[in-house]
């Protein structure tokens, strides 16, 4: 009878071995976008200059916590590795270019982070197709939301700037909400240890 209850923490204990990233690294950086999106909601009339600066350490801070973790070891595919550091650098740059003050047409901004969600949902995505229970679905349905919440920015171009800081809002905070949610099924006790 403990063998049945054992087998599902068993399996976890075999897709964390095979995940490419640590928890800590969805956690983190969903934080980030939770804070970015609450800040953006709280404070909607705040100009583009000020959202491009928070928008910039927000994308440089996850830039580099994604191409850290493209070299860090693990039993991930070199696929995912590569694709981990070409997100990472695309959104470090988004970030820099973002504090540099480069960014002074909405239409820029827009592209940065559409950019930078449809990438990032398609690395969750493909690290999702490797994955198997709950990890499976939590990176799936996390990265499907960002790469649609990316597409709606990209395709509807003609977003005034009220709709481009409440979708900013909007967006970081589901999606930040699916990186922290992610990093806790993804830290999930293994080994035979029940919850409770």
């Amino acid at each position: 009878m403990t063998e049945s209850l054992d087998a599902p923490y068993g399996v976890v204990a075999e897709v964390r071995a095979a995940q490419p990233f640590p928890w800590w690294a969805f956690l983190f950086t969903g934080l980030l976008a939770v804070a970015l999106g609450v800040a953006v909601l709280v404070w909607p009339d705040i100009s583009l200059r000020v959202m491009a600066a928070m928008v910039g350490i927000w994308l440089f801070l996850a830039g580099l916590a994604r191409i850290l973790l493209a070299f860090l070891p693990s039993s991930g595919s070199v696929a995912s590795h590569v694709l981990s550091g070409i997100v990472g650098i695309v959104v470090l740059i988004g970030g820099l270019l973002c504090l540099r003050d480069l960014v002074t047409r909405l239409a820029v901004l827009a592209l940065i982070f559409s950019t930078t969600w449809i990438l990032t949902g398609l690395a969750g995505v493909l690290a999702g197709l490797q994955a198997t229970g709950s990890r499976r679905a939590a990176l799936l349905v996390a990265g499907l939301l960002t790469m649609v919440l990316g597409g709606i920015l990209l395709f509807v171009p003609s977003l005034s700037l009220g709709s481009l800081v409440l979708l900013t809002g909007l967006g970081s905070l589901i999606a930040g909400l699916a990186e922290v949610v992610l990093a806790f099924v993804l830290r999930r006790p293994a080994g035979g240890q029940h919850p409770g």
